[in-house]
């Protein structure tokens, strides 16, 4: 069987992985800055550069004669499956922002995205489950339960939100599965014939009409006026750096292991308590400290337990 020779190099790849880590940082950190907007609102604003962006590109695709897809009898349920990851993990990720802050928020919402994806992949795609991602689902779980304790964290001042502590870790658990079951219904959409940019390309599409639709009918059309220059500056850059970090995530996984990449892209959970405690000001509490502790040992034990990824020539 051939192996065939990855598209980057290792060090490119790398540098591609830490890229992501910190551009997802940066998009949460312009995410975190606007908690006193309408979570739909942000949640809407986040949505539109993956349409501006891959709209020319798969229009260029089909221009070129490139395959977009070929197969499109799993575009109804992926679509569905985009709605539901939009409206819940982006609206809910953004409730959790303005209720329990960043350094907390990331690490339930990473450690739920984890968990789910070994469950629903284990009855999705019929992938096992080893005795090693039991035990690091047990520590995630452990430190949702620990970052849910009522002196974890406290709600930004500048906060719209009046949920409670509990309610807000109930927000990015449910963002983290939202993720996860999207990661499972893309990874078959892909294998069944669709290409990477239309998937993506849909996902944003249903992501703009339904979050808007929603802030619509949450807001008046003329508080928009009412937002400064400074708070549509990041709802531009929370977008653009979501999608950025998507494309350079893309480029790290081609090179290297889904391993690696994991425990690379784990490094979101010190930098989102850094950034926390930094430049929003957020407390350091032990039930914090303690549910990152537990966070980071779950993403450790699984990523340990993981077989490194080979490149090989499908057609060998």
């Amino acid at each position: 069987m051939k192996v065939t020779r990855p598209p980057v190099g290792m060090i490119a790849a790398v540098v591609c992985g830490v890229t992501a880590a910190v551009l997802y940082t940066c998009s949460n950190i312009a995410l975190r800055e606007n908690v006193g907007l309408d979570p739909f609102l942000v949640a809407a604003m986040k949505a539109l550069p993956t349409i501006v962006v891959l709209g020319p590109f798969v229009l260029f695709m089909r221009l070129t004669g490139q395959t977009i897809a070929t197969n499109l009898a799993m575009i109804p349920r992926f679509a569905i499956t985009a709605l539901l990851a939009q409206v819940v993990g982006n609206g809910a990720f953004q409730f959790a922002l303005g209720s329990i802050g960043l350094a907390a928020t990331v690490p339930v919402t990473l450690g739920m995205l984890i968990i789910g994806g070994a469950l629903l992949g284990r009855l999705i795609l019929n992938e096992p489950v080893s005795v090693r991602t039991m035990i690091a689902i047990v520590a995630l779980i452990a430190a949702v339960i620990v970052l849910s304790l009522p002196n974890a964290t406290e709600t930004p001042m500048q906060s719209t939100t009046a949920l409670p502590v509990w309610g807000g870790v109930l927000c990015a658990a449910a963002s983290g599965f939202s993720y996860a079951l999207f990661g499972v219904v893309l990874r078959k959409t892909l294998n069944a014939g669709v290409s990477a940019p239309a998937a993506m390309l849909v996902s944003g599409i249903v992501g703009a009409i339904s979050l808007w639709s929603t802030t619509f009918y949450r807001i008046d059309l003329s508080s928009l006026g009412e937002i400064t220059n400074h708070q549509w500056l990041f709802l531009v850059l929370g977008g653009a750096f979501n999608l950025s970090a998507f494309v350079a995530l893309s480029t790290a996984l081609k090179a290297l292991p889904v391993v690696s990449v994991n425990l690379i892209n784990a490094s979101q959970v010190a930098m989102a308590a850094v950034a926390g405690v930094i430049l929003f000001s957020e407390p350091i509490t032990k039930p914090l400290l303690l549910g990152i502790s537990l966070t980071f040992t779950g993403l450790l034990v699984l990523a340990c337990g993981r077989k490194p990824r080979t490149h090989r020539d499908p057609t060998s």
